[in-house]
């Protein structure tokens, strides 16, 4: 049965080199299912759902949710956070009934004390709160760690920053990075995420992209979803053209914009009638793997013949 398997495997692997295949959320559903259900080949599972990008597919919420399923089946609740976390990474919105397993998770969790579980599984515990919306007990735990001679970890720091973000409270969050260094926590790409997001929804942009050079000068390596956020923050507040040099150094960085981001830039443009830049997107667009679909096809041939002198509108 093994060989069945490891068919896959080379299958797999074969049509990440076949630039003209195009693969479905579909078929890595049914996959990760088959790894996690008929294999028991969890780990292969969880490997495939972070894989799915370098296929040119993102993962469906329904996708991601079935991995972290999988995974409190299976009792493995330390390994459910550290797929959770990356989920803006993957571009998965959280829904509801991924915050249920989160929850679900830090209530197993919560049956033992939580100082004797370490700070990983009270990061969890953190996180249950902070969904639950109950950030004021999310911070009495937190304020604990000391006490306990427990020291919070980084994401544990992620995880407040993100509550406080979802609310509004950016400058707090700010706050909790300077904590971070002063206690000697290195951030990562997660906590620089947050909080360029957290300033993108205030549209501090300019802040955004300040943060975006920090973390470059910390060293810290920024993800694909840290050059997206960026990305969004410039075309939020319609600076189209910088967006555009912006897709430049991601594409020079091998990071592929995002569908989303071709279709708001190609949108700005065609209201700005740059003809010249509305070429180079679309022909980056196809290149990467999208198909433009017909709405915006409207908008393109409506920019290129305007009627009564106006571009089309999507």
């Amino acid at each position: 049965m093994a060989k069945y398997f490891d068919a896959i495997d080379t299958l797999m692997e074969t049509i990440k080199f076949e630039r003209k295949c195009r693969l479905s959320d579909d078929f890595f559903y049914d996959v990760i299912k088959i790894y996690g259900h008929l294999a028991g080949r969890i780990n292969r599972a969880i490997e495939t759902l972070f894989d799915m990008p370098n296929y040119k597919c993102w993962p469906s919420v329904r996708t991601f949710n079935f991995v972290l399923n999988l995974l409190v089946n299976t009792k493995q609740f330390d390994v459910v956070h550290k797929v959770y976390i990356r989920a803006s990474e993957l571009g998965v919105e959280i829904d509801a009934c991924c915050l249920n397993i989160i929850v679900y998770v830090s209530g197993t969790l919560q049956k033992c004390r939580w100082m004797r579980v370490g700070s990983c599984k009270s990061s969890i515990i953190v996180k249950g709160l902070c969904h639950c919306g109950e950030l004021d007990a999310a911070y009495k735990v937190f304020d604990e760690f000391p006490k306990q001679d427990c020291q919070p970890n980084v994401r544990t720091f992620s995880t407040i920053m993100h509550a406080l973000c979802e609310r509004g409270h950016v400058d707090e969050a700010l706050g909790l990075l300077e904590r971070m260094e002063k206690e000697n926590v290195e951030p990562d790409a997660i906590v620089f995420n947050t909080l360029i997001s957290g300033l993108r929804k205030q549209r501090r942009v300019d802040e955004g992209i300040e943060m975006f050079k920090k973390v470059m000068l910390k060293g810290c390596d920024p993800n694909p979803g840290t050059y997206q956020e960026v990305l969004y923050a410039l075309l939020d507040a319609k600076r189209y053209l910088e967006a555009k040099d912006f897709m430049d150094v991601m594409i020079d960085k091998r990071v592929n914009p995002s569908f989303e981001s071709y279709k708001l830039l190609i949108h700005d443009l065609c209201n700005g009638k740059l003809l010249g830049d509305l070429d180079w997107a679309l022909r980056q667009m196809v290149r990467h793997g999208f198909v433009p679909r017909m709405g915006m096809w409207r908008q393109i041939l409506g920019c290129l013949f305007p009627h009564d002198g106006d571009c089309c509108t999507a």
